[in-house]
């Protein structure tokens, strides 16, 4: 039989590595204040991500067509800009 390697780690199960910790910070850092455009965006494609799980299958098709010229529309406006200018 091999012996297997016990990692330093294996020990301190139930406490948070220094990797989590890490984690936790750059998800802290990454909460960012929106825009009132940047929020009714956000808003108005959480309902369209609610409006396409409906029974009606119009309902559904349109959010689906809504959420995807939204998407469209915010990607090109992002990819246009240039930085610096």
């Amino acid at each position: 039989m091999a012996a297997e390697k016990a990692s330093p780690e294996d020990g301190k199960k139930g406490e948070p590595s220094k990797d989590d910790a890490k984690g936790k910070k750059k998800e802290e850092k990454k909460e960012v204040e929106l825009s009132d455009e940047d929020l009714a965006l956000k808003e108005n494609l959480e309902l369209m991500v609610t409006r396409s799980s409906d029974s009606k299958a119009g309902v559904a098709k349109l959010a689906m067509e809504t959420m995807r010229s939204e998407i469209k529309s915010a990607t090109r406006s992002v990819c246009l800009t240039k930085p610096g200018i």
